[in-house]
C-alpha cells in the first residue's frame, strides 16, 4: 500500500511538471533564467525555488539536530536523576530558605559556585558537608539547575542519590546492559562520558547504614569503592554532599578515591554546622 501511494504521489508530480510552460519573464535575481508557470499560478523561478527549499531542509537539519541535542544534555536532569526523595526535585535557589547568616553565606556561595559552572572550561569539584536537614542536597540541585537553564552551551547535569544508585545497580545483578538501565556499566558511562556537571548526593550513606557509628563509620565495600572510583576518577567537574567529615570520608574510602573527590575543592566547600537548624526537625 504505501508503495502505491509513492507511486502515485510520483505520478502526480510528473503530471504537474509537465504542465510547466517557460514565460518571456527572467528572474530579478537570476537574470539569465527564465520564469516558468503552472495554469493558474503565479510565474517563479526554477533556481530561487531550489534555493528556498535547500534553506527549508537546512532549517529543519538544524532544528532536529537541536532537538536531538536537547535531549542529550538539557533534558538528561529530568530524565535521569536518581533521588531518594522526590520532593527534593522541586528544590531551587529560589525555594531555599536561608534562616541564618550560615545559611545565608552558603547560600550565597552556592549561587556563586553556579556562575562558575556556567563556564564549561572551568574544572573544579564541590563539597558540601554538615548535618542531615541543613539544606545540602537543595542547594546542590540549584547549582545543577542553574547550569541546566543557563549554560551558553547545551550542559548534560545529573544528580544521584548514591545510596539509590548502588541500589539499582545491585538490583540488576545478572542482568544485561540492554535488559536493564542500571548496570553497573550503563551507569558508569552515563555518569562519566554522558554528564558534563554531576552531584553524587549523601556520599557515605551506602556504607553507614551497616554501623550507624557517627563517630567510627564502616568502611565502604571494597565494591563500593572501584565504582565509585570509576566515576570520579573520570571526571572533573562534580558535586558532592556527605553527611560526614573528612576525617570520617578518609576513614571509610581508600585515599586514592578520596583525592579524587577533593580535586579543585579549595574555595569550593559548603560546610553547614549546628548554626543552621535542621529545616526536617520535628519537636515533641
Amino acid at each position: 500500500m504505501e508503495s502505491s501511494i509513492k507511486f502515485l504521489s510520483n505520478n502526480k508530480a510528473v503530471q504537474e511538471l509537465a504542465k510547466l510552460r517557460t514565460v518571456d519573464k527572467t528572474c530579478p535575481i537570476h537574470p539569465e533564467q527564465q520564469l516558468v508557470q503552472l495554469p493558474g499560478k503565479p510565474p517563479f523561478c526554477p533556481k530561487c525555488q531550489q534555493a528556498a527549499i535547500a534553506q527549508q531542509n537546512q532549517r529543519m537539519a538544524k532544528f532536529y539536530t537541536a532537538k536531538f541535542k536537547k535531549r542529550q544534555t538539557t533534558e538528561t536532569l529530568q530524565r535521569d536523576s536518581i533521588f531518594d526523595d522526590p520532593e527534593l526535585g522541586k528544590a531551587t535557589f529560589n525555594t531555599f530558605q536561608a534562616v541564618g547568616e550560615e545559611a545565608q553565606r552558603n547560600f550565597n556561595l552556592a549561587r556563586h559556585i553556579a556562575g562558575e559552572y556556567l563556564d564549561p572550561a572551568v574544572k573544579f569539584n564541590t563539597l558540601f558537608t554538615g548535618d542531615p536537614g541543613r539544606g545540602k542536597s537543595h542547594l546542590a540541585l540549584s547549582i545543577l539547575k542553574t547550569v541546566n537553564e543557563h549554560s551558553p552551551k547545551p550542559t548534560a547535569c545529573l544528580f544521584i542519590n548514591v545510596n539509590e544508585l548502588f541500589r539499582l545497580i545491585k538490583a540488576g545483578f545478572g542482568y544485561t546492559n540492554e535488559d536493564y538501565k542500571y548496570t553497573e556499566d550503563n551507569m558508569t558511562k552515563l555518569l562519566t562520558k554522558k554528564t558534563d556537571l554531576l552531584v553524587l548526593d549523601d556520599l557515605g550513606a551506602e556504607a553507614s547504614f551497616k554501623r550507624f557509628d557517627k563517630h567510627n563509620p564502616a568502611q565502604a565495600s571494597e565494591y563500593v569503592q572501584r565504582v565509585l572510583y570509576g566515576i570520579v576518577n573520570g571526571r572533573n567537574r562534580t558535586i558532592i554532599t556527605t553527611n560526614l567529615t573528612s576525617e570520617q570520608l578518609s576513614t571509610m574510602y581508600n585515599p586514592k578515591l578520596v583525592s579524587r573527590l577533593y580535586t579543585g575543592i579549595k574555595g569550593h566547600i559548603i560546610k553547614f554546622t549546628n548554626a543552621t537548624k535542621d529545616h526536617r526537625g520535628i519537636e515533641f
